[in-house]
C-alpha cells in the first residue's frame, strides 16, 4: 500500500510539473514543440529562446563552477548512481544497496557519521547541488524500469526550475529508486527531495538548499549455502538461493540537510580588459555559510530466535542487549557556521592571485545505543526499553587559501586548515592543486597535480560503539595521511594519463568480526590510470583502466587491475534520430573483497574467499530525438559465460540477466 501511494503521489507530481511548465510557456511558443507560432496563427508577443545554464559551488561555496546541463546520450545507459561515481564497485548487486568503490582514492568518506559511508551516492550533499539560471522554465522527467515485474526495478525523477526574475532562481527535484531484487530479501528503496534557490545581485548573492533523503533496505546478509555442494549460480531460480536473514532484518536511514550561503561584495575597483573596456569589480567579498545536517539510522531484526535455532556458526556470534529482537538506533547532528573573507584576484593587479581566509565552528551531537532493560508490566508482559547515550562536541578551525582561478593557461590553489579548539584540536590539512593548458602542435594539452597532508582524530563512533551484536571501546591515535596525484591530459585526443600515491600511518580498518582496529604500520597505496577514447569512423571505444598496489592487502585490499570499456556504433537516422548501439564491460582481477556488515553498515576485511576475474557485460541501445533520450539495455547479458560465480562482493551475487529501459525528457517551455 505504501509503495502504491508513493507511485500515485509521484505521478500526480509529474503531472502538476508538466501542467505548470505548459502554463509558463512564453508567448509565441508553438505547443507542438516548435520555436514559433502554429500554422495560421500570428505570434503574440516576443518569442524567448530557451536558455538554461547550471553551476555548482566549490571552494567552501565561494566560487561558481559552470557545468553543462545533462542532455547528452553518451553514457546515458549508466543509470545506477554508484557507477557514475566509480567504474568498479564492491556492492550487494541490487540498485540502492550498500556499496564501496574498489578504487581506494574514490571510496566515500564522511567525517562525523560513518553510517553514511556505504550509501553516499544516494544522499545528496549541498556541495553537489546543481543551481540553475534559466530564461524559460526548465523541466526534466526521467523514468527507468527493469523487469521482471514482480522483482521490478524502478527509478523516477521530476525536476522543475525557473527564474522568478533575471537574478533569482528556484527549483525542486524529487527522486525515487525502488528495487525489489531478484534474490531473497534484498529490496531497496531510496527517496530524496531537493529544493534550491539562488540570487545573483549586484552586491548581495544568496544560495539556499534544502535536502531530505530516506533509505529503507532489507538486509539479507549475503548467500548462506551451508553444507550445499551447489554454487549459487547453479540454482534454477535466484529466489531459491538461501540467504542468512529472512524478511525481518532491515535498515533505515533518514537524513535532513539545510544550507544557506550568502555573500556581500565590499569596495570597488575599475579593471581594464584586453579590449580597453573598463569593468567595475568588487575588491573583496564576505561570506557566511550555515549548514545543518541530521541523520538517523535504525537497524532492526524482528525475530532473533529463528537465526540462532540449529545454527552452529550464526552470522552474529554475540547478543549483548536483547535476545528477542534487535533495535539499534543512532543519531548524528551537526550545525556548522563558517565566516569567510575573499580578496578577489581581479582586484589584485600586482600579484594576480586571490586570497581567502575563514573561521568555522561545528557543534556535533551524537546519540548511541546504551544498555537494555527488560521491564515487565503488571501482567508480566515484556516492555522493551533501550537506554541511549548522547554527547556533544564543539570544534573550531581557522584556515585560508591563495588561488588563481582566472587566466587561460595556468591555474593553482594552495590552502590550509587547522582545528584549534574542541574534540578535533590539533587536526589539520594542507592542500594544493595546479592545472595548466598549452599547445602541442595542433592539440591542446595540460598538466595537472593535486595533493594534501591530513591529520584527523578518529570519529567518535570509531572509538566507541555498542549495538546488540557488535561493540567496542577504543582510544585510537590521530590518523596521518599524505595523498598526491598528478598527470597529463590531451582533451582534443580524449587522453588522460595519471598516477597517485597514498601514505598512511595509524590507519583505522575494519576486521572480520565487525570491529575497528588501528595499525602503526606505514601503508602505501599506489595507482596508475589511463583514460582513452578511441574513434574509428563511427565506432567508439571509451576506456578507463587503473592499476593499484597496496603494501598490505590484509589491511587495505584492492584489485590489482580494473577496467571499464564502452564500445558502440554511433550514427544518425533521418537527420534527427541519433543512436548508439554497443556494450559496456567491467572487469577486475581477484582480490579479497571486504564483506558488508549490516549491523554497522561497514565493509569489513575478510580472507575467506576472493572475488573477481569475471567480466560483467551489458548490451545497450541509446536513442536521442530532439529533447528526449531513451535507452534499452540487457544487464549482465553474458550470464553463464564464463560458467563461474558472478559475485559483486563477498557472498553478494550480481543480479542475473535482465532487460531494462529508461527515458529522460527535457522541457524548456
Amino acid at each position: 500500500m505504501h509503495s502504491i501511494f508513493n507511485k500515485y503521489l509521484i505521478t500526480l507530481s509529474i503531472s502538476l510539473l508538466a501542467i505548470t511548465a505548459m502554463a509558463q510557456r512564453p508567448q509565441g511558443m508553438n505547443p507542438r514543440g516548435g520555436e514559433g507560432p502554429e500554422e495560421g496563427q500570428e505570434a503574440k508577443g516576443e518569442f524567448i529562446k530557451p536558455d538554461v545554464r547550471s553551476f555548482r559551488l566549490i571552494d567552501h561555496f565561494t566560487f561558481r563552477d559552470t557545468i553543462p546541463v545533462d542532455t547528452l546520450s553518451e553514457g546515458y545507459q549508466i543509470y545506477n548512481p554508484i557507477f557514475r561515481e566509480s567504474i568498479v564497485q564492491n556492492w550487494a548487486g541490487n540498485m540502492g544497496s550498500a556499496y564501496q568503490s574498489m578504487i581506494f582514492d574514490e571510496q566515500y568518506r564522511h567525517y562525523g557519521n560513518l553510517f553514511y559511508n556505504s550509501y553516499g551516492a544516494y544522499i545528496p550533499r549541498p556541495e553537489n547541488i546543481t543551481f540553475y539560471d534559466t530564461k524559460t522554465p526548465y523541466v526534466n522527467l526521467t523514468y527507468h524500469f527493469g523487469g521482471p515485474k514482480r522483482q521490478s526495478e524502478e527509478y523516477i525523477s521530476a525536476l522543475y526550475t525557473q527564474n522568478i526574475n533575471s537574478k533569482t532562481n528556484v527549483g525542486i527535484q524529487y527522486e525515487l529508486s525502488s528495487s525489489i531484487g531478484l534474490y531473497q530479501w534484498q529490496k531497496a528503496e531510496n527517496q530524496n527531495f531537493k529544493f534550491w534557490s539562488s540570487h545573483d545581485g549586484e552586491k548581495y548573492d544568496m544560495h539556499l538548499a534544502f535536502i531530505w533523503a530516506k533509505i529503507a533496505n532489507q538486509e539479507n546478509g549475503g548467500i548462506n549455502l551451508g553444507e550445499s555442494d551447489l554454487e549459487f549460480h547453479e540454482f534454477e531460480d535466484a529466489k531459491s538461493v538461501p540467504m542468512h536473514f529472512a524478511n525481518s532484518a532491515t535498515s533505515e536511514i533518514n537524513n535532513f540537510q539545510l544550507m544557506y550561503n550568502h555573500s556581500l561584495s565590499i569596495g570597488n575597483i575599475n579593471v581594464k580588459g584586453k579590449d580597453s573596456t573598463v569593468t567595475e569589480l568588487p575588491v573583496s567579498t564576505v561570506y557566511h555559510t550555515l549548514k545543518f545536517d541530521q541523520g538517523t539510522r535504525e537497524y532492526k531484526i524482528d525475530d532473533l530466535q529463528q537465526f540462532y535455532q540449529n545454527v552452529e556458526n550464526p552470522f552474529y556470534p554475540n547478543i549483548y542487549r536483547d535476545t528477542v529482537q534487535t533495535r539499534d538506533s543512532t543519531m548524528y547532528r551537526n550545525l556548522t557556521n563558517t565566516f569567510q573573507i575573499k580578496f578577489n584576484e581581479e582586484a589584485n593587479s600586482l600579484f594576480k592571485f586571490g586570497l581567502r581566509a575563514f573561521i568555522t565552528n561545528d557543534i556535533m551531537y551524537y546519540k548511541f545505543p546504551g544498555n537494555y532493560k527488560d521491564i515487565r508490566d503488571e501482567n508480566n508482559a515484556r516492555i522493551p526499553y533501550y537506554e541511549t547515550r548522547d554527547t556533544t562536541f564543539v570544534n573550531t578551525a581557522i584556515g585560508g587559501q591563495i588561488f588563481k582561478n582566472l587566466g587561460e593557461n595556468f591555474w593553482w590553489k594552495a590552502g590550509a586548515k587547522l582545528y584549534f579548539q574542541g574534540y578535533r584540536a590539533g587536526d589539520s590539512e594542507i592542500t594544493g592543486s595546479i592545472n595548466s593548458s598549452f599547445r602541442i602542435l595542433k592539440d591542446t594539452a595540460g598538466l595537472f597535480a593535486n595533493g594534501g597532508i591530513y591529520l584527523r582524530q578518529p570519529e567518535l563512533s570509531e572509538n566507541q560503539y555498542r549495538s546488540n551484536h557488535i561493540k567496542w571501546d577504543r582510544d585510537f591515535n590521530q590518523v596521518k595521511t599524505i595523498r598526491i596525484n598528478g598527470g597529463f591530459r590531451i582533451p582534443t585526443r580524449r587522453l588522460e594519463l595519471s598516477a597517485g600515491a597514498n601514505l598512511i600511518t595509524e590507519h583505522i580498518y575494519w576486521t572480520r568480526n565487525g570491529t575497528p582496529e588501528q595499525t602503526s604500520e606505514v601503508l602505501q597505496v599506489l595507482n596508475a590510470r589511463l583514460k582513452k577514447h578511441f574513434k574509428l569512423g563511427r565506432i567508439h571505444s571509451e576506456n578507463d583502466a587503473i592499476v593499484q598496489y597496496s603494501s598490505n592487502e590484509d589491511i587495505i585490499p584492492v584489485p590489482l587491475f580494473s577496467i571499464y570499456n564502452s564500445t558502440y556504433y554511433q550514427n544518425t537516422l533521418f537527420q534527427v534520430l541519433h543512436f548508439q548501439i554497443g556494450f559496456d564491460l567491467r572487469y577486475y582481477t581477484k582480490y579479497y573483497a571486504p564483506m558488508y556488515m549490516p549491523a554497522t553498515a561497514q565493509f569489513v576485511n575478510q580472507k575467506d574467499e576472493e572475488v573477481g576475474n569475471y567480466p560483467f557485460v551489458d548490451a545497450f541501445v541509446n536513442l536521442q530525438l530532439k529533447r528526449a533520450r531513451i535507452y534499452v539495455k540487457f544487464d549482465h547479458v553474458n550470464q553463464g559465460y564464463p560458467d563461474a560465480p558472478y559475485y559483486t562482493g563477498y557472498k553478494q551475487p550480481n543480479n542475473p540477466r535482465s532487460l531494462k529501459f529508461g527515458v529522460s525528457w527535457n522541457f524548456y517551455d
